[in-house]
């Protein structure tokens, strides 16, 4: 994050900036020092969309979980929330988070998916 700042400046340092560049408003420019910039970060980053991808599910090295979503290596655990998605969605996560937790439901009770749809369908 401190790179970035740091480019950010020097993008908008350019000549092609100068009719549109005012005075820096964020981080300031009395914010200089790799310390004076982290504590800015640190102070100012937040996320504005639920998390995801932290735990990821698969059979790689990388997977946090497997296919039933059972945490590796420890017995009795399950993570079941957007985090064990493999991969950033490009939309909202709330349908494919449900989606996850009615599976994974499943799959603690012992519902086979098409038993469950084939009673869904009679």
């Amino acid at each position: 994050m401190r790179q970035c700042v740091r480019l950010t400046r020097e993008i908008f340092a350019q000549e092609a900036f100068d009719e549109y560049r005012g005075e820096e408003l964020a981080p300031g420019t009395g914010i200089q020092t790799d310390e004076q910039i982290d504590e800015w970060v640190r102070r100012m980053s937040d996320t504005d969309y639920h998390p995801s991808c932290t735990c990821k599910m698969g059979e790689d090295n990388m997977a946090v979980v497997d296919a039933e979503c059972k945490v590796r290596g420890i017995e009795g655990l399950r993570v079941v929330d957007a985090s064990i998605m493999p991969s950033i969605v490009s939309g909202n996560l709330n349908a494919p988070t449900i989606m996850i937790a009615e599976k994974a439901a499943d799959i603690i009770k012992g519902i086979n998916f098409y038993v469950k749809r084939k009673r869904m369908l009679t």
